[in-house]
């Protein structure tokens, strides 16, 4: 059987057939190859094209047959939505490629948008061919007037914040040859900006007798007496550290009815207060006591929405992974990539089963070098592997990202080759080397794994496969497969097998994501990411972010990005399962028994187990508990985060542990516009709260983000806690629907990457009909995309791209019938904003045949 990667993402692959992830597709068919057997006969092909709703496209480019409707001034402005990733061309020039096709002069591209306080606008230019450079200017002003426009260089990527909340202007403007590119608006600085002299929580943590004062700098020489003294003051003369004499704090009428230390926390509070009426204060606060949480000081980690998703932070408290060995059983890996370098396992302890000297793209067969040489011979590879131990042990370094079990340790082994599809008989040989029993290598690693990982299947069972996946969990090995990308419930293996974790996949709105498995084998569900939604109103599709490479230009770049699918949710449930391994050993019969008693997850469908999500979504916090983990008491929600699309309401529910007290829950929201509300639901229930979210007033086109902060203090050890659950509001503008672009779809042939057959279709309803007539027998790819820049091709940079299923893990179509709904996505990727990081899969380039 051949075996496929089991992911939509940027890329993809699936087992059986191929690896199991998606990028914004969702997988319709079976992988396969071959011709048909009547070559005189012909056939049509027909489906749809997705794009996500927050996608626009430049009104004026070098694709003229598109249409053209001018933005190149103020007055001609384009209005863009909120959040938006839009992609675009300019050019200070107009001439010929060397290819004969003609650019455009388009200087200067201008569009309308209204921001909010700290969203950030982000830039990624490319040029139309390697004979020309990048040469922009991004600038943001108000359309009031108001302000001084704010400007970058961009040479690549360039960002802005906005500095308020407003209607602005954002200009690109290129002083060079032609270029495309992907602009992102919507992600902010960081969280809600809250008042300095907002009240002071009841469970904060501060030290008595201590205040951080500043005087306003006009108080003059006829400031009032201080009640103490300043103890240090900072770099501006008029800011310091205070302490109030010893007098003031035993004084008061709580003193005598309250112990020592109460006392002097409520009349430091008292005297702060004070400090705030007066008139020569502009502000006085407690000194408060920060502490270290377990939280990544990676600096994508706030990218990674998925992890709050499962209750990790809690679970960080307890354990890190350390000392747990799993197996990635995949494409290999990239061993110098620096979120996994430290990582992996000694040399020798991994290996490369990839017995097919033709797939293996390495030049040999099986050997103890488990490095991934990328699965496609034309570049756009897929890296799947290192984007799956990315999600289960990418380091906490303050590079990059992190993963679920940072500190254990990935045992890469090598089962899928060219085009992300390996054979039954190498997963197996792969399984008995990781389990530690003999295997075709001849060898053994010093330790076997702990847990072993596939993401990856297909359908068809397999006794000698079953027979392997038997045998490892007979050795103790604890095994989770991905339960697969095609949205039927029919059997995927090996996620099928008897005593195997099966996971399907959930989106950032914790509904099953479209392209997900389900059945009576799903066991649990996790993050797998949906990109076609922006739960969170960044202006980025909803995928699961992870370590990654690029090999568009000849040789790997190392970098991150956005993926999806089942594949992505499987190294969660891997990673949870090693950070419980950490706190003592557990069994595969364990976990079984876990599941079952819902002790690892959280029930998000029917109660009790059902089709969807199995047992429920991975729970990180409650999984280490119940192997034995002692954390701190935490307070957690029913939902991970937010998102209303209208005037409405609903319930979140508390659990609040014992060994916590002084429970507080607040709304606030960017720019104080008061949209935002939360009460007690008033049912007897102290847990309960009502949410609310009003529209009214709001701008259409727009995603307002708010949060509810949950505060409380653990008794035990008096210190102040806090849970945060993001909300967005999303309001849509009917008369601006998602729109990527007119689109060509080209047949192509599966060898060569000739285009063979052609048709093009413009946006109707956010989505793209095609459909092809007189297709001859025969294997073909499947793309689709735009020609922005008019260079005759698509699916170069700064383009929106579709491959079918899945993009940069295409699958071959045997047309020897015809077929109709195919459907795949479309849309624009953007760089991830920071350490200069790519957040792009490299995709194959396609040639027109025509305009």
């Amino acid at each position: 059987m051949t075996h496929l990667r089991c992911g939509i993402y940027m890329r993809s692959v699936s087992f059986t057939g191929k690896i199991l992830m998606l990028t914004l597709a969702a997988a319709l068919t079976a992988c396969g190859g071959g011709g048909g057997d009547d070559e005189t006969a012909t056939y049509t092909l027909s489906g749809s094209i997705t794009t996500p709703s927050f996608t626009q496209v430049d009104s004026d480019t070098s694709d003229t047959s598109a249409g053209s409707v001018s933005n190149n001034s103020e007055a001609e402005a384009q209005t863009l939505s909120n959040p938006v990733i839009i992609g675009g061309y300019v050019s200070a020039s107009t001439s010929l490629y060397s290819s004969g096709e003609l650019y455009q002069l388009d200087p200067i591209d201008v569009f309308r948008i209204k921001l909010l306080t700290g969203q950030k606008v982000v830039l990624s230019s490319s040029p139309a061919s390697s004979s020309f450079s990048v040469n922009q200017t991004l600038t943001l002003s108000r359309v009031d007037g108001s302000g001084s426009p704010l400007s970058a260089n961009n040479t690549g990527t360039a960002t802005l914040t906005a500095p308020s909340s407003g209607d602005y202007y954002i200009q690109v403007q290129e002083l060079a040859g032609p270029s495309s590119y992907v602009m992102v608006v919507g992600e902010t600085t960081a969280t809600m900006t809250r008042q300095a002299a907002e009240p002071i929580p009841a469970q904060a943590e501060f030290v008595p007798g201590e205040a951080i004062i500043r005087y306003k700098s006009t108080r003059g020489v006829s400031a009032q007496a201080l009640p103490g003294y300043f103890l240090e003051r900072f770099e501006d003369a008029n800011t310091g550290l205070f302490r109030f004499d010893d007098a003031q704090i035993v004084q008061g009428p709580a003193f005598k009815s309250l112990t020592q230390k109460a006392n002097e926390r409520q009349r430091t509070l008292e005297l702060i207060e004070s400090l705030r009426q007066r008139p020569d204060i502009e502000f006085a606060e407690p000194n408060y006591i920060r502490k270290a949480m377990e939280t990544p000081a990676d600096p994508f980690y706030f990218l990674q929405w998925h992890y709050p998703q499962i209750n990790l932070p809690s679970a960080w408290d307890v354990a890190h992974g350390a000392g747990v060995v799993v197996a990635v059983l995949d494409t290999g890996i990239l061993p110098t990539h620096p979120d996994l370098s430290g990582r992996l396992v000694s040399a020798n302890d991994d290996y490369d089963f990839v017995s097919s000297i033709s797939s293996s793209l390495d030049g040999n067969g099986i050997d103890n070098d488990p490095t991934d040489p990328g699965d496609s011979l034309v570049g756009g590879s897929s890296f799947h592997g290192t984007h799956v131990a990315g999600t289960v042990a990418a380091a906490s370094n303050t590079v990059g990202g992190v993963g679920v079990a940072f500190e254990a340790n990935i045992m890469p082994i090598r089962v899928l080759g060219q085009g992300g599809s390996g054979s039954d008989a190498d997963l197996v040989q792969a399984i008995r080397f990781a389990a530690g029993l003999s295997n075709s290598s001849g060898t053994f690693p010093s330790r076997r794994a702990d847990i072993i990982n596939m993401s990856l299947g297909g359908p068809g069972f397999s006794t000698a496969l079953g027979a392997a996946v038997q045998d490892a969990l007979n050795a103790g090995v604890i095994v989770v497969a991905a339960a697969g990308n095609e949205n039927i419930s029919s059997a995927f293996y090996p996620a099928a097998y008897p005593g195997v974790v099966s996971v399907s996949a959930v989106g950032a709105d914790g509904q099953k994501a479209p392209y997900s498995n389900y059945g009576s084998t799903v066991d649990i569900a996790a993050p797998g990411g949906n990109m076609l939604q922006d739960v969170n109103g960044d202006g980025r599709g909803d995928g699961v972010l992870s370590t990654w490479a690029d090999d568009s230009s000849g040789s790997i770049e190392l970098s991150y990005a956005y993926m999806q699918g089942t594949s992505m949710a499987s190294p969660h449930v891997a990673g949870v399962f090693a950070l419980m391994e950490s706190v003592r050993d557990i069994t595969p019969d364990e976990i079984n028994t876990y599941l079952a008693n819902g002790d690892l997850t959280r029930d998000i469908g029917a109660a009790g187990r059902d089709d969807l999500y199995g047992y429920g979504l991975i729970d990180a916090a409650k999984a280490v508990v119940a192997a034995g983990g002692e954390p701190p008491p935490a307070v957690t929600a029913s939902v991970s985060s937010l998102n209303f699309t209208n005037t409405s309401a609903t319930l979140i529910t508390l659990s609040i542990p014992s060994g916590v007290s002084g429970v507080s829950v607040t709304a606030s929201t960017t720019g104080d516009l008061g949209w935002l509300s939360v009460n007690d639901n008033s049912d007897g229930d102290a847990s309960t709260f009502l949410v609310s979210a009003d529209a009214s007033g709001l701008d259409l086109g727009v995603s307002y983000p708010g949060e509810i902060v949950v505060g409380y203090t653990i008794d035990e050890s008096s210190e102040a806690a806090e849970l945060t659950v993001p909300v967005t509001l999303t309001l849509a503008d009917p008369d601006s629907p998602a729109n990527a672009g007119k689109h060509y779809i080209l047949l192509v042939n599966a060898d060569t990457l000739d285009t063979l057959y052609q048709v093009s279709a413009s946006a109707s309803g956010g989505a793209y009909n095609f459909a092809f007539s007189g297709v001859e027998a025969g294997s073909y790819l499947l793309a689709a995309g735009t020609d922005l820049d008019n260079d005759g091709k698509i699916c170069d940079s700064g383009e929106a791209c579709a491959e079918y299923p899945v993009r940069n893990a295409l699958e071959t179509i045997v047309v020897n019938e015809s077929k109709s709904g195919l459907s795949f996505a479309t849309g624009f990727q953007s760089e991830i904003s920071g350490a200069g990081a790519d957040g792009s899969p490299a995709h194959k380039e396609y040639r027109l045949l025509n305009k």
